[in-house]
């Protein structure tokens, strides 16, 4: 492959852009303790899943070693195509960093609560959020009868 493309892969490399991530992500819930929760859950799951690949890629490593040393030309074939996987693996890599990185600048820049400010925020969550959804089901032609049961449970319905 031409080496500009490859560098234009690299350049690419990111799930979700910094826009997605506070747009759609994070700034899909209605209250900042559940945004912070949110950006704790990403952070989480991304951490982890880094961690994991980078073991399994050392794993592939001394796989595609041992391949190699035994010098059967089969198995030099499967040591090249578990290189092929490394290198793909290599280049998600980068991207997952990136969004790693933009979700630390996200979790430093924003309130952090304690488990106890994350529940009590729920009804405020849960009206924001429904009431917001109930609107814009009304603005696209009608509120389906479970919203309105769920606005019903939470107390916005009742008089």
């Amino acid at each position: 492959m031409r080496e500009d493309i490859q560098l234009s892969f690299i350049e690419c490399q990111m799930p979700r852009t910094p826009y997605q991530l506070e747009r759609f992500v994070v700034g899909q819930h209605d209250t900042p303790e559940m945004q912070f929760v949110q950006v704790c859950r990403e952070l989480e799951a991304l951490y982890y899943t880094i961690k994991e690949v980078g073991m399994a890629n050392k794993k592939t490593e001394l796989q595609i070693a041992a391949l190699r040393a035994t010098g059967d030309e089969i198995d030099a074939i499967d040591a090249d195509i578990k290189e092929l996987g490394l290198e793909r693996t290599r280049l998600v890599a980068i991207g997952a960093r990136r969004e790693l990185d933009e979700l630390i600048k996200m979790y430093d820049a924003m309130p952090h609560f304690t488990r106890q400010q994350i529940d009590e925020s729920q009804p405020d969550y849960w009206q924001a959020r429904l009431s917001r959804q109930a609107n814009l089901q009304v603005m696209a032609g009608g509120a389906g009868w479970a919203h309105l049961e769920a606005l019903d449970q939470i107390g916005v319905l009742q008089p």
